[in-house]
């Protein structure tokens, strides 16, 4: 795949090879997507239950009737017993790993009581929460631990997992994950008509206070157009890996990350960028090599074909600036001193240090939750995490609050300076009233 390969020497120059992965989504076919998730939205918000069934027999093969769409959490359970050991034993590892870490950052939000000189503020949980697992072609019971498992440890009231069920339901491994992630209720629709029946609600489905996860672009979209309605973790779509690697890095290793990165979607992007020519070739030989025996050899092709890049730069110096352009969703930095270079870099939803820790594990159980800002949201948007599913209460006066005389006095004249004669009021009554 030496048709990947770039040079480049300059920023611009840059810019310029990465434009086909910088405009991914964008342009009419984003446009089309936009008008079809309207479409379902607006279909779902007015026949319920109705449209609901209609839309997941026509895109995701559902097969059941409104009785099918909750389905019991002992089936979950019953799933969970009869998974093999091992599988068990990693989705637990993986759980507890994931429960740790986010029990730190949530001892960490500590609220701040109200003081004479100073508001203060109080952490609450969201209270109710669905989690968005996506189907399709593939199957991601790591999803609902990197969601559920959080949500929990922030102490959200009730957790729903929505996933595409299809012709023959939710898979086995996936009901597993619900049950030891500790989820509370589970519908087997999604797409586009489940995000919006958790929106408003349904005869079956409840209206939800949050909805966070992946998703395809169509996913996505609907949770752009529903904010507002709803919360939302981030608009997250087709998944992504930026690689940065010198000579110190192994062909083969890169490789088989970009397509770890490559085989979920076709829309999918995976970028190197490098320093060395040889590592460059290596790279462009390995990804043709380990794509014939990759079960989803098909998909990783559509989408190094279309979003893939391989970056040869003059100098290393000019990666920082290139990473921060993509704002990637996950970022490896396979070289000699990756804090440094980690340093220099502002945009990115998680970074990977050095060689022997892939993407893949974070993925899975490393800790930290794979749900992340993805199409360069990166600048703004941070991972799922604790926070995501709290929110913060300011607290303001109590008793004996030190210069409320002259905070009353200051907001009278702001007030009436905007022209808000009721503020004012408001605010030189109580002035009156102080002895």
């Amino acid at each position: 795949m030496k048709n990947l390969i770039s040079r480049v020497t300059t920023h611009d120059e840059g810019r310029n090879a990465l434009a086909h992965v910088l405009s991914r989504g964008r342009g009419k076919e984003a446009q089309r997507v936009r008008d079809r998730v309207s479409e379902i939205i607006d279909s779902v918000r007015t026949g319920g239950d109705e449209a609901l069934l209609s839309w997941a027999r026509t895109l995701d093969g559902f097969s059941g009737g409104r009785e099918d769409l909750e389905i019991d959490r002992d089936l979950a359970a019953r799933a969970w017993e009869r998974i093999d050991p091992s599988l068990q034993e990693a989705l637990a590892y993986a759980r507890d790993r994931i429960t740790d870490y986010h029990r730190r950052i949530r001892e960490g939000l500590r609220d701040l009581a109200p003081s004479r000189a100073m508001a203060g503020f109080r952490w609450t949980p969201i209270e109710r929460v669905a989690v968005y697992v996506p189907g399709g072609t593939a199957l991601y019971p790591s999803t609902v631990l990197m969601t559920a498992t959080v949500a929990r440890v922030a102490g959200v009231r009730e957790i729903a997992v929505i996933t595409p069920g299809g012709p023959d339901g939710i898979a086995p491994v996936v009901l597993a994950a619900c049950h030891v992630a500790g989820v509370d209720r589970i519908f087997p629709v999604g797409g586009v008509h489940a995000v919006a029946a958790v929106a408003f609600g349904t005869e079956s489905l409840p209206a939800v206070d949050q909805i966070v996860g992946p998703g395809n672009r169509y996913v996505a979209e609907a949770k752009r157009q529903l904010y507002g309605t709803i919360a939302i973790d981030m608009i997250a779509g087709p998944t992504e890996v930026l690689i940065v690697a010198d000579a110190s890095a192994d062909p083969a290793m890169i490789s088989a990350d970009m397509l770890a990165q490559a085989e979920h979607d076709a829309q999918a992007s995976s970028v190197l960028l490098t320093d060395t020519l040889t590592l460059a070739e290596g790279v462009a030989r390995e990804l043709e090599s380990q794509l014939e025996s990759l079960s989803r050899r098909d998909i990783a092709l559509k989408s190094l074909e279309s979003f893939g890049a391989i970056l040869h730069l003059s100098s290393l110096d000019l990666a920082p600036a290139l990473v921060d352009l993509l704002a990637p969703e996950h970022l490896e930095l396979a070289v000699g001193n990756p804090r440094d270079l980690a340093g220099k870099i502002r945009n990115a939803g998680a970074i990977f240090l050095g060689h022997d820790v892939p993407e893949a594990a974070g993925d899975y159980c490393f800790g930290p939750s794979h749900v992340l800002p993805t199409n360069g949201t990166a600048r703004f948007a941070a991972p799922v995490s604790v926070e995501t599913f709290m929110k913060r209460t300011s607290l303001i006066g109590g008793e004996d609050v030190d210069d409320l005389d002259r905070i009353l006095a200051v907001s009278e004249i702001l007030a009436r300076a905007e022209g808000l004669d009721g503020h004012a009021r408001s605010a030189a009554m109580r002035r009156r009233r102080r002895p």
